[in-house]
């Protein structure tokens, strides 16, 4: 043997694991828990402030109301999703094999029609999805939740998937870190939560009394 050839050290595939775990992103569990935490701060209503000349936080009442009437019909719309469900799944296990086909059918059909010729219903109902021009790039796309911190637009953020601006829940364009700690918002919190609790069970009581109705 040469003495002058150095060993060849065997490959580690350790380190490729952890090349290939570091080019693939954030996990599963993560995606979820970013939704998550988005999906909360959404519904708490945080994307409603707005911060003054003396960086001190103000609910924005125009769209605080806005906010309000879109998680009233969400709450309606989560009560008649529920109903319809246990409706259909009632039926289905008594249907027979021919209209269990024939609702299939029926159902892609509806899919494929809401998919093709109107398929901005989804984004504007769903809550965490939103359609407006990005303003970086002047296209229209659905955007959805991607937190990157509290700083940028208090974990209410969208993200474009082509050109990667970074805009908060009402299509504005977000360059710097807005400066405020979470602890901040608490006083603006405690004036917010009872409209929204009071707004999501106005929802479902009306869908109670329109159900009962029809």
């Amino acid at each position: 043997m040469d003495i002058f050839q150095r060993p060849v050290k065997p490959f580690k595939r350790k380190n490729m694991h952890a090349a290939k775990k570091k080019r693939s992103g954030p996990s599963l569990a993560q995606r979820l828990v970013g939704y998550l935490l988005g999906l909360l701060s959404w519904t708490a209503g945080l994307h409603c402030l707005d911060k003054d000349g003396q960086g001190r936080l103000f609910i924005v009442p125009r769209r605080f109301v806005k906010h309000l009437f879109k998680l009233f019909l969400w709450a309606v719309e989560i009560a008649l999703v529920y109903h319809l469900l246990v409706y259909y799944c009632s039926w289905l296990y008594q249907a027979t094999p021919g209209e269990k086909a024939t609702a299939f059918l029926v159902k892609s059909v509806i899919f494929l029609y809401v998919k093709v010729f109107w398929p901005q219903v989804f984004p504007e109902i769903l809550p965490g999805y939103h359609y407006f021009f990005c303003p970086q790039c002047y296209q229209k796309h659905a955007f959805r939740f991607q937190p990157v911190s509290f700083q940028f637009g208090f974990f209410v953020t969208y993200l474009c998937h082509h050109c990667f601006c970074l805009v908060n829940g009402w299509g504005e364009q977000i360059f710097y870190p807005s400066g405020i700690d979470f602890k901040a918002t608490v006083p603006s919190l405690t004036k917010m939560m009872p409209a929204v609790l009071a707004v999501l069970v106005a929802g479902g009581w009306v869908f109670k009394a329109l159900w009962d109705l029809f």
